[in-house]
């Protein structure tokens, strides 16, 4: 688990916060793609993964959902908010599957 977090953290701040031409493509590839829908969650005080990384997701991929998590950080935006966060990830697969969830 370690190294996977350490991974996808070094490739999220190297290579696409980076500006990094490898993912150029990639990204190209996820704009052109309308039907996949893309929703990120970033808390507002990270120290790990700086929130400018999210916005520059967000501003090469423009029809990207980012929501920025206030006053929570890389842990507690999920730890201590486990309900909330259950419940965002239910609406985003509802509505992927076409269904809505009031």
């Amino acid at each position: 688990m370690c190294h996977t977090h350490n991974a996808a953290w070094h490739t999220l701040h190297n290579v696409i916060c980076g500006n990094s031409k490898k993912m150029d493509r990639y990204l190209a590839a996820l704009r052109e793609q309308p039907e996949c829908h893309v929703n990120i969650f970033h808390g507002e005080n990270d120290q790990l993964v700086p929130v400018d990384c999210s916005y520059a997701v967000q501003s090469r991929v423009p029809r990207a959902n980012l929501k920025v998590i206030g006053g929570k950080d890389h842990i507690t935006m999920v730890v201590g908010r486990q309900k909330n966060f259950a419940a965002e990830l239910e609406k985003i697969w509802c509505d992927a599957k076409g269904n809505n969830v009031s």
